[in-house]
């Protein structure tokens, strides 16, 4: 008993202020979540591809590169750039008119982007540089450095754009930023100082968040040992007395709920810990391409690119060893199939063709079945991702009971969830965010019952910090 004190009380001095500030966060970042430009924004505001100028082709351009997986065709100030994504390490772009790699973007080129882009006028513009508040996220790795370009409109408009590809890929607004620096900032432990180092952070809040579930079974243990020890001596509630009376009693009344909340926050950071990971690995999407990048483009021709016109950008990949082409426009995206070197006829994918795809990514396993996940699927449709409307979901007969989430629509696959992400779910997902069936949809309902929750949690942390401080300044 004296081990488990001395733990929750210097270990509580330390985490109360923690534990207030992600209650309070928590409730920020419900309303304001961390920025993001959608994709479908990024496409339709793209400038069209002028195929007119494309001299090169896509197997000229790959010519000795090797080692990436993606294979794109867009816009880059006026000029048909290819785009080549390798496993590891920033993109390669090679120019579609000339065949030479570009040089990085200049700041007054990243200027024009952006006004094109918002149709107002730059105020001005930073960088190039590797990494700002909002551009903290691993997927920006590839496309680093970035120019920081503020807008002279009302919304006080920030645009992010790549000096490697000219693409706008982050866009966040004055009320945005304000409200995530007291929201996701505060929450996610995310100043860039120590995001920008994604190895240390990760073990960073890792640690944190561990501590806090130890923090906070210890706190349960004491609260219900404490609390019969006083029904039996003085028949109150409590041995305490003043503010440490107010953080034992609502210990008691909401300590269930701080723990779970605690411990699925520290699940967030799990990463591959004790849980299994949600994408399939390297070899699995290799497999299920089924060929080389560089095999994949040898069959597009300049004159089946030119078909593909008004386009804002075109990707080359393959699926089961088949190559397809992916066209993207202001009317959304269109899937092609190459017919001879230069024609190009539009197509679907069937479930057979990602089937048997499949079967060479996870070789040896059955085809249990199939389904169309619906629109209320417990596992697909959550409050924090949802899978593509037009899933194929299947099932395979392993030991873990894997399901396999595949985009009938681009061909590619959007989730791995075996048995044991299927618990993560629920203990993550459910816990944490309170996601479940007949809550979650359910507005304002679930609104009221978690703000109420949040609420709860954040005064009894802050009896904590007035606990906390008293015995630190012997108050």
């Amino acid at each position: 008993m004296r081990i488990i004190t001395l733990a929750h009380r210097w270990m509580g001095v330390v985490l109360c202020l923690f534990f207030a500030a992600w209650f309070l966060s928590g409730a920020v970042l419900i309303y304001h979540p961390f920025p993001s430009l959608s994709q479908a924004e990024q496409l339709s505001k793209k400038t069209g591809i002028d195929f007119s100028k494309i001299k090169i082709t896509p197997k000229e351009a790959v010519g000795k590169n090797s080692g990436f997986d993606r294979f794109r065709l867009i816009d880059v100030a006026g000029q048909p750039v290819y785009v080549l994504h390798p496993q590891i390490g920033p993109v390669i772009t090679i120019g579609a008119d000339d065949g030479k790699p570009l040089n990085l973007l200049t700041g007054e080129t990243a200027g024009e982007v952006a006004e094109k882009f918002l149709g107002e006028p730059a105020l001005r513009i930073y960088g190039p540089l590797n990494y700002d508040q909002w551009i903290v996220p691993n997927r920006y790795d590839p496309y680093r450095p970035f120019y920081r370009i503020s807008m002279l409109d009302k919304k006080d408009t920030v645009l992010y754009v790549s000096s490697r590809t000219g693409e706008v890929l982050q866009k966040t607004e004055g009320s945005e930023r304000a409200w995530n620096y007291v929201g996701a900032v505060v929450h996610w432990i995310y100043p860039t100082v120590l995001r920008s180092n994604w190895a240390l952070w990760d073990q960073t809040v890792w640690c944190i968040s561990l501590f806090g579930v130890v923090t906070t079974l210890a706190g349960l243990w004491l609260g219900v040992v404490r609390f019969r020890e006083a029904q039996k001596t003085t028949r109150t509630h409590s041995p305490y007395k003043g503010w440490l009376r107010m953080h034992h009693i609502l210990g008691l009344f909401s300590g269930i709920f701080i723990f779970f909340w605690i411990f699925s926050g520290w699940l967030s950071m799990d990463h591959g810990r004790i849980f299994s990971q949600p994408n399939p690995n390297t070899r699995q999407i290799q497999s299920f391409s089924g060929k080389p990048m560089k095999q994949t483009v040898e069959r597009i021709s300049v004159e089946a690119l030119e078909a593909l016109k008004q386009s804002n950008e075109v990707e080359v990949f393959s699926v089961g060893g088949k190559t397809y082409v992916m066209k993207s426009s202001t009317n959304g995206k269109k899937l092609y199939e190459p017919k001879g070197r230069e024609v190009l006829s539009p197509t679907e994918f069937t479930e057979l063709e990602l089937i048997n795809a499949l079967k060479a990514a996870w070789p040896g396993v059955n085809i249990q079945s199939t389904q169309r996940p619906e629109k209320f699927d417990i596992y697909g449709q959550l409050r924090e991702s949802s899978l593509p409307p037009n899933t194929l979901r299947i099932i395979l007969s392993d030991p873990m009971q894997t399901w396999i989430h595949i985009d009938m629509d681009s061909g590619q696959i959007v989730s791995v969830m075996n048995r044991s992400r299927r618990l993560y779910r629920w203990l993550f997902n459910g816990l944490h965010s309170l996601d479940f069936p007949g809550l979650a949809n359910h507005r304002p309902l679930w609104d009221v019952l978690i703000l109420s929750m949040l609420a709860g949690g954040f005064f009894f942390s802050i009896t904590g910090v007035v606990v906390g401080w008293k015995r630190l300044f012997n108050h």
